[in-house]
């Protein structure tokens, strides 16, 4: 990519583009904007963007203490390809000529990079740079469709909100050969106040708590937050994770942890971050790497499951009606899940294949239980 995200702001109006930088408000979550977009003084509308102080802090400190100046109000939005992204807050934008859009202004301070595990998704906002990494200034964009390509290479700061139907209408713009749209599209860019939201502990889902294999690879996953931009995954050969085995930021509810060593007994937990906080910590659950084959130890359960062993059906029964009950083969593949309809529940594995599986019950109240059953 080259300068997509660059701009100075006019020494006239803000006397020095450093002092911008030194009125950041202090953050208690994440703060909120809003982008109102016009087209040749009409109104498009308003997308609603939230930042991610605590995952990108020196991007949004420049982001909000530019808002803090207008710096953004009659700039444009410059750059628009459809199935990818928007790009804008360019100086050059407000009255030079169309060919220096794009090109930022040189004189304006710049932002170290702060690549992390938040992904390219839908909505994301990130920070445009040149070919240096830590060459990003006031340009931004913002995904219309994910961009796995720019994970890590790019550092992700926000997310919208609300009004990414806005975003697609910018995005379908009649533009030029250059990806300039005809027809200026300016934002005026407000804050408006502070997501302090604080995420839940994610639920862990497999491996099933007290299973078993030989296997020096475990995927570990567990159940996504609603607001869950980065999951801290920690896994400690210590019940009270005192030293770590491996202690690493993830994009998704998912992290296979590799070089596993055999007769070991591995203890695992998650804590999700939203961008403005981190939740506590998950429960702790542990896996065991035997020296061959399957073991036999599960976690206990509260529910009654008979007959198990079966040869195919088992009722699962001291249940709540709408538990969540999932079945997953012993590679941690999920084979059938379904809602209790009410206090007993039969479930159906005659055409599957003989041997060990394991079963996960949910609650509404983020309960889970957990156990093996046996098909023979």
């Amino acid at each position: 990519m080259k300068q997509y995200i660059s701009a100075a702001i006019f020494l006239v109006l803000f006397m020095n583009a450093n002092i911008a930088l030194s009125q950041s408000r202090s953050f208690t979550g994440k703060p909120i904007y809003e982008i109102l977009t016009k087209r040749a003084g009409i109104t498009i509308g308003t997308t609603t963007v939230e930042l991610f102080p605590n995952i990108a802090p020196h991007h949004v400190s420049n982001f909000d203490s530019l808002v803090s100046f207008q710096y953004f109000d009659t700039t444009a939005f410059h750059r628009v390809i459809p199935g990818f992204m928007i790009q804008g807050g360019d100086p050059n934008s407000r009255h030079l000529p169309r060919s220096t859009w794009g090109n930022g202004d040189p004189s304006q301070p710049t932002v170290p990079a702060e690549f992390t595990a938040a992904k390219h998704v839908r909505g994301a906002l990130s920070a445009a740079r040149d070919t240096s990494i830590n060459s990003a200034n006031s340009q931004f964009f913002i995904c219309v469709a994910p961009a796995a390509w720019l994970n890590g290479q790019y550092s992700v700061y926000g997310r919208v909100i609300s009004g990414i139907n806005i975003v697609d209408t910018i995005v379908s713009a009649p533009r030029d050969s250059v990806d300039n749209p005809y027809q200026k599209i300016e934002m005026f860019v407000t804050y408006i106040g502070s997501n302090d939201t604080v995420p839940n502990a994610p639920l862990l889902n497999l491996p099933v708590s007290g299973s078993a294999s030989a296997s020096s690879a475990r995927a570990l996953k567990w159940f996504a937050e609603s607001d869950g931009i980065i999951y801290h995954v920690e896994v400690s050969t210590d019940s009270l994770f005192s030293t770590f085995y491996r202690s690493v930021d993830v994009g998704t509810n998912a992290y296979t942890v590799t070089g596993l060593t055999a007769a070991t007994k591995y203890y695992w937990r998650v804590k999700t971050n939203n961008g403005g906080h981190n939740s506590g910590y998950s429960s702790v659950w542990n896996f065991y790497v035997s020296g061959v084959g399957i073991q036999e130890n599960t976690a206990v359960t509260n529910s009654n499951i008979s007959p198990n062993p079966s040869s195919g059906l088992f009722t699962f029964s001291n249940v709540e009606k709408e538990n969540v009950i999932e079945i997953f083969d012993i590679t941690g593949k999920s084979i059938l899940k379904t809602s209790a309809q009410n206090t007993s529940c039969t479930i159906d594995l005659t055409n599957k294949a003989k041997g060990l599986y394991f079963y996960s019950i949910r609650s509404k109240n983020r309960k889970v239980q957990q156990g093996k059953i046996i098909l023979q």
